[in-house]
């Protein structure tokens, strides 16, 4: 469980990160967020394809003794996924809220909603179930190997 664990809050904090340098960078007005949108949308894929392969290499090198079955290394990732959604809702509520306000107003101005940094974290949410569903399922099979150390 250490090992998920360490492997949520890595692209929690790298995604945060990347706020920080989108806020920088000006991504966060009006004219540049459907922009920062995009970029953010591809840093945050990019970073939960590296997480995941690591994460189900690392489980099976430090835990399985190299030998991990496909259903092994998803629930590992499964488990990760559960670990992440709470920890990242958390941060990025701490971001939205405190660390960058005016974050809010312009999610306020894109947003039809009465509650933006609800439907925020509610699309961090959702997103992460199902892109950590599908990574689950995918990424253990790049990673799985049998009884004599090779791939299956």
């Amino acid at each position: 469980m250490r090992v998920e664990t360490k492997w949520a809050a890595i692209p929690t904090f790298i995604i945060l990160l990347w706020m920080f340098v989108a806020q920088a960078l000006g991504f966060f007005t009006t004219e540049k967020f459907a922009t920062g949108q995009l970029i953010g949308i591809v840093v945050s894929t990019l970073t939960f394809a590296v997480t995941y392969y690591m994460l189900t290499k690392e489980k099976r090198d430090k835990d399985y003794n190299g030998v991990m079955s496909w259903s092994e290394g998803f629930w590992a990732a499964a488990r990760m996924t559960l670990i992440y959604i709470p920890i990242s809702c958390f941060v990025f509520y701490i971001y939205i809220q405190y660390l960058n306000p005016g974050y809010k107003a312009l999610i306020a101005s894109s947003d039809f909603s009465k509650d933006p940094v609800n439907n925020y974290l509610m699309g961090n949410l959702l997103s992460s179930f199902v892109f950590g569903g599908l990574f689950c399922l995918i990424f253990p099979l790049f990673t799985r190997r049998g009884l004599t150390g090779k791939k299956v």
